[in-house]
């Protein structure tokens, strides 16, 4: 090929050598192109010699190497003639021997087969003691598996051996016998002994089941015949389950666990509780009743978990086993569904929902240990036959494998021996009421909200146990509460209990001074519903709607009751002078800018913008000319002692009251547990108390501000009585004050007395602080009625002013400067009209001009003598009248014009 592919090549070479002479117009262009070629051919043909020279010795060679070659391969030829000869001799040998061969296979397949059934019947005869191994140490895969492959073979390969017909049935009994065992033990871990698995049981607290739904946790288990299969009760389940299911029996299984279901959860719940007050009984704290139930609760819910746990396990394995599809009752809901309905039937007793307790009372006090017909030891009392009706017993042991199977062998004797059965009856945990809800509440929320997150409940709608729950606590607990607290506060209020005073421990209530019964109550009761708000804060709002009502019912029994104590609303009584003065707007204002009003009520911050002096002159409005009835006073001390008590209680409540609201707009445990429209429901009911605390703080304002007028209308009715038909020109003069200012020092003494243990001591002094310028200012100003007086006379005034102002001084703790001044005002009548007209002018006036007027009105009418005497006085006192005037005109004028340069002597 290279040869040809070089002489292809030189012919083209040559062709285009004659093209390129061809293309040359001329003789020199030829000539040179043809010299060209000479030359490239000489060189050519030299390198050919060269390269025939080099290579002479190889073509020697070729011819060699050639012989040789078609010498081996003839060699070669001879070998694979031979060896095709000697196979076509093996083969015909072969074919000589074939029918041999093929003999003694057959008769070697024939006596193996012989010997494996004979090996096979060795081993059948010895299943029933290996079978029992597996059986005791609860393997019971492998025991399911042995099993199921020798009755298979009895009935197959065996089955025309008349000597194995015996072994055959046993196995088939052993077979059922064995599906029984399995499923006693499937129940046995999936009720007693499923709380052994607490690692996996507590994801369950969180709404969170076993994470087991991948394709590798459902491989097929293997026991370990050198452990304990109960070891990982999970993983004994599972193969529990496979070994159900290796029997062809996972149908009848369901079948029977979703039948006993029920009765199982009840077991737990009669084991629970009867374990539950041994313990107690024996640790000597079953006293403390109250606390057992909401531990019963806790107890079954943890157990309820486990069990909750095993049989997922269970329906997991079941459905990865099972090939078809098909819907089974026996699921995760069903459990679930099973487990509320125990847990709901417990409540309903515990709860007492089917029994009428309008006659019952919501406390949590321990009972009487002994049995009643209705009490709960019926339900914890073993019986040999079930009740009629489920809902006359709270637990049942019947079709209950859980009762028969207890962990130790002393309890399943006891509790299968009729003696014991017979004998031993348990009391009630604790007493039935709906007001039980309240221990266990957030225990029972808290559980619906793990079934929710479990079966993955979503929307508005609510499981059973939910509902239930609502409709417990709206239709009967709510209702009963409401009753009570409206019957306790009635108990504490009716009639004169309402008004007896309880003293306790000021470390224990806040408070230093005695309290009425009824507010106690009204706080007890207060307390007990922010207890509830704290262990049912999803019905706050409900509970703060009952507090409103409790407080507004006791504003209508307090109101009521300063109604009667003032005689506001009393049939045929004479109306009071301080309620006169006490519907007077005007007068209650003044009073309310007083400096010791703004002290106890506003803090004090305000600046004073009313004095005594307006106060009496406003009062002073009311007085007529006659002298007040003594019937139209509250004569009895006590009842001014029962006002100080209702308005220093009110008090008490209103700050308890402030502290309740504050605390719950600070309670952040609270708020968080609530929704949006329920924190605004809860702001509502906030701003409702508000309102309420407002009223009571009216009333209480009310009360005090009784107290006061009262306090006065006194001084009104004694010193009038003084003024007015006392005789004050007289010769020989009494030690004594006159009658009417001792019986007003012991009243005020009497009353500021006891009055200070009910009331603190910013209103006892605001109550009796400013007299003196109400004695002073009747004592003055009711100089007109004083008929005459002389020097007995005066001495007589000072003695009772002087009376009144030791007993003021005495309470007030201050020294009385205004009733000083009523003294001065009567030391004036020692000296003559002239001298009390020159003393105006050179020590300015000290009281009002009508002041003076009666003052100096007085002295003419207590130095009248005779008819022309009379006369010449009227003259003289017509004179002096008009120079008082004059003078206090000038003082007046004199006084304007000091204001207007900005110095004020007053």
């Amino acid at each position: 090929m290279s040869y040809l592919n070089s002489e292809s090549e030189n012919e083209s070479h040559l062709l285009n050598v004659i093209v390129s002479l061809q293309a040359q117009e001329l003789q020199c262009d030829v000539n040179r192109t043809k010299n060209k070629n000479i030359s490239e051919f000489k060189q050519i043909d030299a390198k050919i010699d060269q390269q025939l020279t080099e290579n002479h010795n190889a073509l020697k060679q070729i011819p060699e190497v050639y012989s040789n070659v078609l010498e081996r391969i003839k060699f070669a030829q001879g070998k694979i003639k031979s060896c095709k000869e000697k196979i076509d001799r093996c083969k015909t040998s072969l074919q000589c021997q074939r029918e041999d061969l093929k003999r003694l296979y057959l008769d070697s397949v024939t006596n193996g087969q012989i010997l494996d059934l004979l090996a096979r019947i060795d081993k059948v005869r010895e299943v029933s003691g290996v079978l029992d191994n597996y059986i005791k140490h609860k393997h019971y895969q492998h025991a399911t598996r042995l099993l199921k492959t020798n009755v298979a073979l009895l009935e197959g390969n065996l089955s025309s051996v008349d000597a194995l017909k015996d072994i055959k049935e046993e196995l088939k009994k052993r077979k059922d016998t064995l599906h029984l065992e399995l499923i006693q033990q499937l129940q046995n871990h999936l009720y007693l002994k499923a709380s052994s698995a607490k690692e996996k049981v507590q994801l369950f607290r969180s709404g969170e089941p076993p994470e087991m739904d991948n394709e590798e946790e459902y491989e097929d288990e293997e026991e370990d015949l050198t452990k304990d299969p109960e070891e990982d009760t999970y993983k004994f389940l599972k193969l529990l389950i496979q070994s159900l299911q290796q029997l062809d029996r996972l149908d009848e299984t369901e079948e029977v666990l979703e039948k006993n279901m029920e009765s199982e959860l009840r077991s737990i719940l009669n084991n629970t509780a009867q374990d539950l007050l041994y313990k107690k009984r024996l640790t000597d704290q079953i006293d403390n009743q109250p606390t057992l139930f909401p531990e019963l609760l806790e107890e079954c819910f943890a157990k309820y978990r486990a069990v909750a746990a095993s049989h997922h396990v269970v329906i997991n394995a079941i459905e990865h086993l099972r090939f078809s599809s098909q819907a089974n009752r026996y699921s995760n809901s069903r459990v679930w569904s099973n487990i509320q309905t125990c847990v709901e039937f417990l409540l309903r007793d515990y709860l007492a929902v089917d029994e009428d307790v309008t006659s019952q009372t919501l406390n949590t006090a321990p009972i009487s240990y002994v049995a009643a017909k209705n009490d709960m030891s019926v339900f914890f009392a073993r019986s040999g036959r079930r009740p009629e009706k489920v809902q006359s017993s709270l637990f049942s042991f019947e079709s209950s494998a859980t009762g028969l199977t207890r962990s130790s062998e002393c309890r399943t004797q006891q509790y299968n021996s009729d003696t014991a059965a017979t004998a031993y009856e348990l009391p009630a945990l604790c007493h039935k009421s709906p007001h039980n809800i309240t221990l266990v509440f957030k225990q029972i929320t808290n559980f619906i909200r793990e079934i929710n997150n479990v079966i993955n409940m979503t929307g508005t709608q609510l499981i059973p146990l939910q509902h239930f729950l609502n409709e417990f606590v709206d239709n009967k607990f709510l209702p009963t509460l409401q009753g009570k607290v409206k019957k306790d506060i009635a108990e504490a209020t009716e009639g004169n209990s309402g008004l007896n005073m309880v003293k306790l421990p000021a470390n224990k209530i806040g408070w230093p001074r005695p309290l009425l019964q009824g507010t106690l109550k009204v706080q007890e009761e207060l307390a007990e519903l922010r207890s509830l708000m704290n262990r049912m804060p999803k019905y706050c709002n409900k509970f703060l709607d009952i507090i409103y009502e409790v407080l507004k019912s006791y504003k209508r029994i307090c109101h009521n009751t300063f109604s009667n104590i003032v005689g506001i609303n009393v049939i045929g009584a004479t109306q009071t002078v301080c309620h006169i003065w006490f519907k007077d707007e005007k007068l209650k204002q003044t009073i309310r800018e007083l400096p010791a009003w703004k002290d106890i009520f506003k803090g004090g911050l305000e600046e004073q913008t009313s004095t005594h002096a307006n106060l009496v002159a406003a009062i002073s409005t009311h007085l007529g000319k006659d002298i007040l009835d003594k019937d139209a006073m509250i004569a009895d001390g006590e009842r001014l002692i029962q006002l100080a008590q209702l308005q220093d209680s009110i008090n008490w409540l209103i700050q308890y009251v402030d502290s309740f609201v504050e605390n719950l707009q600070r309670d952040k445990e609270l708020q968080d547990q609530l929704t949006g429209s329920n924190m605004k429901l809860l702001e509502d009911c906030r701003n409702l108390l508000n309102e309420r605390m407002s009223e009571l703080l009216q009333l209480a304002e009310d009360c005090l501000m009784i107290l006061y007028l009262e306090i006065r209308v006194q001084c009104y009715y004694h010193l009038l009585i003084v003024l007015r038909k006392q005789e004050y020109k007289v010769d020989m003069v009494n030690s004594d004050p006159d009658s009417g200012v001792t019986l007003l020092n012991k009243f005020l003494s009497q009353l500021e007395e006891k009055i200070r243990d009910f009331l603190p001591a910013s209103h006892t002094k605001f109550l009796f602080e400013g007299l003196g310028y109400i004695m002073s200012g009747i004592i003055i100003s009711n100089a007109s009625y004083i008929k005459e007086i002389n020097n007995g006379g005066l001495k007589k005034m000072s003695r009772n002013i002087l009376a009144l102002q030791q007993n003021l001084t005495n309470i007030t703790l201050t020294h009385e400067l205004e009733l000083e001044r009523a003294g001065f005002y009567y030391e004036l009548l020692y000296q003559k009209p002239e001298e009390i007209l020159r003393n105006i002018v050179e020590q300015q006036k000290r009281f009002t001009k009508s002041e003076y007027v009666e003052l100096i009105q007085l002295y003419y009418r207590s130095n009248r003598h005779s008819k022309n005497n009379n006369k010449r006085s009227e003259k003289q006192l017509n004179l002096h009248l008009v120079k008082l005037n004059e003078i206090m005109e000038n003082e007046s004028e004199s006084s304007g014009e000091e204001k207007s340069n900005g110095v004020d002597l007053c």
